[in-house]
């Protein structure tokens, strides 16, 4: 039954970590000298705040599923 569980939690983590916009703009445009946005405070806003709590629920689920199935 864990087993089971820990794939769709996997599975759901990846769709939801591929479903997430890029942040490496900054870095880039840091590394290449252009206009840098790095160092501005932006927040997750609308569904993007959404979809990154309900990432991180999963990643919390993840793990805590990975140590019952340990300890079993």
């Amino acid at each position: 039954m864990w087993d089971i569980l820990m794939v769709i939690v996997c599975v759901a983590l990846i769709i939801l970590s591929l479903l997430q916009s890029g942040k490496s703009e900054g870095l880039v445009s840091a590394l290449t000298g252009q206009n840098s946005s790095l160092f501005k405070q932006t927040k997750e806003r609308g569904p993007e705040l959404v979809l990154s709590r309900i990432t991180l629920g999963f990643a919390i689920a993840f793990f805590i599923i990975a140590v019952i199935i340990r300890m079993g």
